[in-house]
């Protein structure tokens, strides 16, 4: 049954393949005609501002102004790109902390039936999760303890 639907199963996702990788390079011609013309307009909006601000205030001001509100913006896009890369610093750690929990927990579930089975591996394996709690125990205690400060 299986030998049959592989022909249409891979024409489909071919197919698919195919209109998906289409409608990426459209999407692609677009987005770059958008942002040529983008840059365009905005270099005719600083002209139309540093006109403006020629008249009221002459040329060597209306550059400066222009000069510093530029800086400015790029200071403020720095300032929030390392808010942000902070921010997902932050998240990837505490992800990290929770996928190697889950990991050893995995490992620990599938290796239990070999320890349960022997005798002595249980004799060792005993004090060695006591010992393996308390120090998970303590360390959310003390990582909570310096959240709240």
């Amino acid at each position: 049954m299986l030998k049959l639907l592989a022909p249409l199963l891979t024409s489909v996702a071919s197919g698919e393949f195919g209109s998906a990788i289409g409608r990426a390079k459209r999407r692609a011609v677009f987005l770059v005609l958008i942002g040529i013309v983008s840059a365009i307009g905005l270099i005719f909006l600083l002209l139309a501002a540093y006109i403006a601000l020629a008249e009221r205030f002459g040329n060597l001001h209306a550059a400066l102004i222009l000069a510093g509100g530029a800086f400015a913006i790029a200071l403020l896009a720095y300032i929030v790109m390392k808010i942000s890369e902070m921010i997902v610093r932050k998240r990837e750690r505490q992800r990290s902390k929770i996928d190697t929990s889950a990991l050893l927990t995995i490992a620990a579930l599938a290796a239990a039936p070999t320890v349960l089975k022997s005798r002595g591996l249980l004799m060792l394996a005993v004090p060695i999760v006591a010992f393996t709690g308390l120090s998970l125990l303590t360390k959310k205690n003390k990582s909570s303890s310096n959240d709240s400060v």
